[in-house]
């Protein structure tokens, strides 16, 4: 199946190509990869072909990623064991001013799908992390996701008076292989005076695989193949002083029962007469929870916890940002935190100053899931520029680890020199383990654009220059 749909991408493509006139009709195309020595080679190549006169666009690609060693038998690397290799055909066809699409191959989903796949992955709910529901072509190859058939049709704008527009979306989706339906949808609203509102709703149903017992005495009881359901809503609410947003779930499973997932944020930005921006200083606030029956969108157990964080930014004139940040996780709704997280970063203000501080960071992260191995992680970064053409980074983190004596430490360099067209970069890692076991890991890279792609080789050594290792990355494109 999978095959079919590839090859009616590329005939179609084909077709109009051959039968429409060129005035008609854009065309670009484009091959990336990139292949470390002795281990992968990895493999893009797309096809788009654009309607101006329709406002539609198709897209054809393959993804590929495969072992590739030479020294053992060249010809069985590249064509040997089919099982490790990963080939993904795609297609897409596009209406562009509405983001309408028709998908097929390997997904990437935002917003409400991808907010409930597994929240604790991800960053906390802060509302201007949000985006709207949508998926897109992946552009790497994936041996975990299946193929899938996609459906995303959006209204324009309608003006409904003459302080209200709004535009309505829905979205299906299954995998190819194995239906495995899901559903979306929501609707869009824009106010007078930069007031705005968006709803979200999603749902899908499907069959969790069969769990077994890990022993005799597991506390877990062995369920055959059952059903599940979750659906979803959400909203963003926005106005020039404050932004909220939520989004809730709830999942139903056979032997497991219903659970909920939940989580809101807030953003607030008072008008500030300062500089030239209105409002420099925004306030951020989220919290989500899930309790431990909840099952996520892609059928996976998260367990019970909950999460608070905070943060607070002041944008500033020439692209500056000072950020604080901090973060909070507890194993349940009544339960003591048992791991924290904080950040400072300030980005300094662009400038044609010859010599300059880029950026700084800092940032601790403790983690006492288990009492017993606590451990707290010290991260630091700068960033220099010199003459607008070369950079230098330094990083550094240690790791307390109260149930070891040692202090594991890392440490980083890195020089750039960007003239033109061009890049070389260098870099030195040095790090020490907690049984005093050191390691030194330096790589030299160099780039160059041109004006039909770009051509980079990078040659690293782990063991302070004793073995080399190359990586080659291409790309070939047509505009």
């Amino acid at each position: 199946m999978r095959y079919l749909f590839f090859l009616a991408g590329i005939l179609f493509n084909g077709a109009l190509l051959w039968a429409v006139p060129g005035s008609l009709y854009n065309w670009s195309a484009f091959w990336s990869g990139s292949w470390e020595d002795s281990k992968t080679l990895y493999n893009q190549s797309e096809l788009r072909l654009s309607m101006p006169l329709s406002g539609l666009f198709l897209r054809t690609g393959v993804l590929d990623r495969r072992p590739m060693d030479f020294e053992p038998n060249p010809w069985n690397s590249v064509w040997g064991n089919p099982e490790r290799h990963v080939t993904n055909f795609t297609a897409g066809l596009y209406h562009q001013s509405s983001g309408s699409r028709v998908l097929f191959g390997v997904l990437d989903e935002w917003g409400l799908p991808s907010r409930i796949r597994n929240p604790w992955s991800r960053s906390p709910p802060f509302p201007e992390n949000r985006k709207p529901i949508i998926a897109d072509l992946r552009t790497s190859a994936s041996s975990t996701r299946e193929d899938e058939l996609y459906l995303f049709l959006s209204s324009p704008f309608l003006s409904l008076n003459s302080k209200i527009s709004a535009r309505a979306y829905a979205s299906a989706q299954t995998e190819v292989e194995e239906i495995k339906p899901a559903v979306g949808g929501g609707l869009d609203l824009r106010f007078s005076k930069g007031v705005s509102l968006t709803i979200d709703t999603f749902h899908t149903w499907g069959e969790l695989e069969a769990d077994s017992a890990n022993s005799w005495f597991s506390p877990k009881p062995p369920l055959p193949e059952r059903e599940f359901r979750v659906s979803a809503a959400g909203f963003i609410l926005g106005t020039p002083l404050v932004t909220i947003s939520s989004d809730w779930a709830v999942s139903q499973a056979f032997a497991v029962g219903e659970d909920i997932y939940g989580g809101v944020g807030i953003s607030i930005s008072p008008l500030l007469p300062v500089g030239r921006r209105k409002r420099p200083l925004t306030f951020s606030f989220a919290a989500d929870a899930a309790g431990d029956r909840f099952i996520s969108r892609n059928g996976n157990s998260l367990g019970a916890g909950l999460r608070t964080a905070g943060k607070i930014e002041w944008t500033g004139s020439r692209n500056s940002l000072f950020r604080v940040n901090g973060e909070m996780r507890y194993g349940g709704l009544w339960e003591e935190y048992n791991r924290w997280s904080s950040g400072i970063f300030y980005r300094f203000p662009a400038g044609n100053s010859p010599v300059r501080v880029s950026r700084v960071s800092f940032s601790v992260n403790s983690n006492a899931v288990d009492p017993e191995k606590v451990s707290h992680e010290y991260k630091s970064f700068v960033g220099f520029s010199f003459f607008g053409k070369f950079g230098a980074n330094f990083s550094g983190s240690v790791v307390e680890k109260g149930w070891v004596d040692g202090l594991p430490v890392a440490t980083a360099c890195e020089l750039t020199w960007s003239p033109s067209n061009y890049q070389l970069k260098s870099k030195i890692d040095y790090s020490v383990d907690a049984e005093n076991q050191k390691k030194v890991d330096i790589s030299f890279t160099g780039a160059a654009r041109f004006k039909n792609g770009s051509f980079s080789l990078k040659a690293a050594s782990s063991d302070f220059m004793e073995n080399w290792g190359l990586t080659v990355s291409w790309r070939v494109e047509k505009k």
